[in-house]
């Protein structure tokens, strides 16, 4: 769940994601913002690996989920991801606010 802090004084916003929909955005933006949801798994199942975190069909359910609670639905919705192919594919790309933040 993506929270937005703000602080009144500076009226600066903030927008902290949960770690692992915040890997899905750096997965996205390593890949110039869209790629198939394969290729997103597997950049975070290296990142992973590499710090010595568990590795496996939990964490592909748990990545797919994440994607899938912060899917968006059109232009206007606020959420960082969408399916650029449509329902059903396995395309993923990242909303044109996420790609500009």
């Amino acid at each position: 769940m993506a929270l937005k802090l703000v602080r009144p004084e500076e009226e600066a916003v903030v927008t902290v994601l949960e770690p692992l929909t915040a890997e899905i955005v750096e997965a996205l933006r390593y890949f110039r913002g869209v790629c198939h949801r394969k290729q997103v798994i597997e950049f975070i199942e290296a990142a992973h690996r590499r710090a010595g975190r568990p590795v496996g069909e939990t964490l592909t359910a748990a990545i797919v989920a994440a994607f899938e609670r912060h899917l968006g639905t059109g232009a206007s919705d606020p959420r960082p991801f969408r399916l650029p192919f449509g329902p059903g594919s396995h395309r993923w790309a990242l909303s044109e606010t996420a790609v500009g933040a």
